[in-house]
């Protein structure tokens, strides 16, 4: 009797490990995407790690991206930069501020910047103003995929007491940390904020959170403004396009605001907040500005008023956002995002270029 012999050795194309199947939506031209799918084999490059995108968020510039009208990503790119996940591949190095390695199945937040390392901001640790600064969701492939591979340097360990359903939140939230602190605002200060999406709603939480007991929240949609005062901003008015900010002069006194963030991102808005912002006050742009602006130089000047620019955030911000996150600043209420599978992405950006949805976030999950 022979018996079959098992130590025979095992093909190349027998020992070769499973492709892995990759979906990802790219934005191909001004309002058009594409749902592309191939395989993935063989490990990530090296110096890179690949991690499956668990939620990805979508956000207003997104939709100037996706729309051509971003003043400097224009398409082809692939969207994504709200994302967390869990590492698939080892990574090859430890991350940057960690000594410990990323192991496969860690949980990550998408760290979108990075600069070249070298230069005068990147010393200084705010590689968002880096000349040459590279961003995950533009100059790189994002998060509206299936898997997502980058340089460590990109991913940061979640706080695990963040849970899962508000880790999507992490990175909007961190812009939130940012605009406040470049702001400098004291806990006496009477502050407006121009837009109730989410990076506005998320300013007032964290204005809120830091003692700043007198903020006050505009916005034309009286969905979104129900939405923030059920998170928990006190203060709400509804404006209108012929009388934009005249209502909220029942709860600012007639000098103006001491501080007043545009967290839209237009000419219109910006003007506005110039214009409520109090001689010797600050303006702070935290949505994302056109191309070129228009500003009263007389207010500036004569009224000395400062106009701060907001570029994303510096990499401890996120450290700030999880605590406050696992410390509760964002309840989990009714309304607070909404989630679709990846292939209706092309459907979400075009519902959201036509109005601002019914949740404070909207997200995508790739599986």
């Amino acid at each position: 009797m022979t018996l079959p012999d098992h130590s025979a050795p095992v093909t190349e194309k027998e020992s070769r490990a499973p492709a892995i199947h990759q979906r990802q939506i790219r934005v191909t031209a001004p309002r058009r995407v594409a749902l592309v799918e191939r395989d993935l084999t063989g490990p990530p490059p090296p110096g890179e790690v690949r991690v499956r995108v668990r939620e990805v968020g979508v956000c207003g510039s997104d939709l100037k991206m996706w729309s051509g009208e971003h003043a400097v990503l224009k398409p082809p790119l692939v969207l994504g930069h709200e994302a967390w996940g869990t590492v698939e591949e080892h990574a090859v190095a430890p991350d940057a501020t960690d000594a410990a390695p990323l192991v496969p199945g860690t949980p990550v937040v998408i760290v979108p910047p990075a600069g070249c390392g070298t230069c005068h901001n990147c010393a200084r640790g705010r590689e968002q103003l880096c000349a040459r600064m590279r961003f995950v969701g533009g100059q790189i492939d994002g998060a509206m995929a299936r898997f997502l591979t980058v340089p460590p340097r990109h991913l940061l360990r979640i706080d695990p007491r963040v849970p899962e359903e508000l880790r999507v939140l992490i990175e909007p939230l961190t812009v939130a940390v940012h605009a406040v602190s470049r702001a400098r605002v004291a806990a006496g200060d009477q502050v407006l904020v121009i837009g109730a999406g989410p990076i506005g709603v998320f300013c007032s939480l964290v204005l809120a959170a830091q003692g700043v007991g007198h903020v006050v929240v505009t916005d034309r949609d009286p969905q979104r403004l129900d939405l923030a005062h059920r998170l928990g901003v006190p203060h709400h008015v509804r404006t209108t396009a012929a009388q934009p900010l005249l209502a909220a002069g029942d709860h600012i006194r007639s000098e103006g605001a001491d501080v007043v963030f545009d967290c839209v991102g237009a000419q219109a808005t910006t003007t506005q907040a110039l214009t409520a912002t109090c001689r010797g006050g600050r303006t702070v742009l935290v949505g994302i500005s056109p191309a070129e602006l228009t500003v009263g130089g007389v207010a500036l000047q004569r009224g000395e008023r400062e106009l701060i620019g907001v570029q994303m955030y510096q990499r401890e911000d996120f450290t700030h956002a999880m605590g406050l996150l696992a410390e509760g600043l964002v309840p989990a209420i009714d309304g607070l995002k909404r989630s679709r599978p990846l292939d209706r992405a092309g459907e979400l950006l075009d519902e959201l270029a036509r109005r601002p949805g019914p949740v404070l976030k909207e997200t995508l999950l790739p599986d």
